[in-house]
């Protein structure tokens, strides 16, 4: 039985969503693992061919991402979600089965990369309109925490995982296990049965209240007010898309919360190009290795994730996001890796870096989803993401090819620590763009 309309969602299905939404992050981390690995050590990827199968997944974001957003103002967001799950699934199968003919190569990689990339974005807008439907708006903290501690988790488990994965059965038996978790999280979301409200002529007027502790904004101030603008099924989806631009550009909180998560989203892609490249080729790690020792950097998003109740109680919504630029700082002490216990000092340096990624994922996306009216959640997330994940590719192929250039220079490790540096400090310049908000 469906829940009705207007009333409260059930508990049980917030853990469902919970649920598959860990099994989708698992997926990711597995073979966001997996590819890369299987390019590097199978197929002899070179730095550039990395970077570009690094960014290739994520270019989905600025050619589709607000088409998507504005044609789920009026799809079933849970009927997308688990579409798109299976698609994934049956896109990653597709590699061990045209190994079984002797037939993998990078484009293949880069062809299912982009097409499960696609498939993503929907999942993704879609989930986190959907999550205001489930979840009333005062617990939305608390269950973006609870979302962005099993990211941290995957991130941990994930690589460590995959590594032992293709260590055991091999490249391509280990990826088709890898895919595994989107099926499964695809038959979860299957029993949320919260059913989604219908979408009205006249969008809600007042903003769902802001993050205790963020200061500011006020509803209807330097905000575009959506009452007027009659969101309607007729609605052209380009003036859908018009709309939730307007409503980010003219909003004064998630304006430069939006143009801080791209100069984050662009230094992460960066750091991310080349973290592999350096482990296997620099550090000369296995696979499992390398999977373990990018694993144990998310003990520090695991922290990060837990903290960050805890110190929006403390220090305010605000001075909590300026304190995720330390990230940038432990970036800067890369260069020690190069004399000094390499391994040891780049897992200190992500575990200690990757605390604040999860804290400002988890108020961004909170305060986004709290200042942004029903019917825009869609558009306005769509939006959002669109703008800041656009920037990861263009990290990623800046990473990956500076490293190829840099290196017939100053020689591999010193090209890839340079690269991993100036990714770093780039992410923790995001604060740079809240700092000029009002009232910290």
């Amino acid at each position: 039985m469906r829940t009705t309309v207007g009333t409260a969602p059930p508990k049980a299905d917030f853990s469902w969503y919970w649920t598959s939404q860990t099994a989708s992050f698992v997926g990711d981390r597995l073979t966001g693992f997996a590819v890369p690995s299987i390019a590097i050590l199978t197929l002899n990827a070179t730095s550039a061919q990395v970077g570009i199968l690094s960014a290739i997944g994520w270019l989905a974001y600025p050619t589709l991402g607000l088409v998507a957003g504005a044609a789920l103002t009026h799809l079933p967001r849970r009927r997308v979600m688990i579409t798109g799950e299976l698609l994934r699934f049956l896109l990653f199968t597709t590699i061990p089965l045209a190994a079984l003919a002797g037939l993998v190569t990078i484009p293949q990689l880069l062809i299912v990369v982009a097409l499960a990339g696609v498939a993503t974005v929907f999942v993704d807008i879609a989930g986190q309109s959907y999550l205001p439907v489930v979840v009333r708006p005062g617990g939305l903290v608390a269950a973006n925490a609870n979302l962005q501690s099993s990211d941290s988790l995957s991130k941990l488990a994930g690589p460590a995982l995959a590594g032992l994965f293709l260590k055991l059965t091999g490249p391509y038996t280990g990826l088709l296990l890898t895919a595994l978790p989107f099926l499964t999280s695809a038959l979860t979301r299957t029993r949320i049965q919260t059913r989604e409200p219908p979408t009205t002529t006249n969008p809600t007027a007042q903003f769902q209240g802001l993050t205790p502790g963020f200061v500011g904004c006020q509803p209807g101030t330097k905000g575009g007010n959506p009452q007027s603008e009659g969101l309607t099924p007729q609605m052209a989806m380009w003036g859908r898309i018009a709309l939730g631009l307007r409503f980010v550009k003219g909003h004064g909180v998630l304006r430069p919360l939006v143009v801080g998560a791209a100069v984050r989203s662009f230094g992460t892609g960066m750091v991310d190009a080349v973290l592999l490249l350096f482990a296997y080729r620099v550090l000369g790690l296995s696979s499992l290795q390398g999977g373990l020792l990018i694993a144990a950097g998310s003990v520090g998003g695991l922290v990060g994730a837990f903290a960050a109740n805890r110190l929006v109680d403390r220090i305010g919504t605000h001075r909590t996001l300026l304190l995720t630029g330390l990230e940038g700082v432990f970036w800067l002490a890369i260069p020690v890796s190069l004399v000094f216990a390499p391994a040891i000092v780049l897992v200190i340096i992500r575990v200690c870096a990757s605390v604040w990624t999860p804290v400002w994922n988890v108020l961004t996306t909170s305060i986004r989803q709290n200042v942004t009216p029903a019917d825009l959640q869609s558009t306005v997330h769509a939006t959002a993401r669109t703008v800041t994940s656009s920037t990861i590719p263009l990290g990623a192929l800046t990473g990956g090819f500076a490293a190829g250039v840099l290196g017939g220079h100053l020689g591999t490790s010193t090209a890839l620590v340079l690269v991993l540096a100036t990714g770093g400090v780039i992410a923790g310049a995001s604060v740079l763009s809240i700092g000029r908000t009002s009232q910290a």
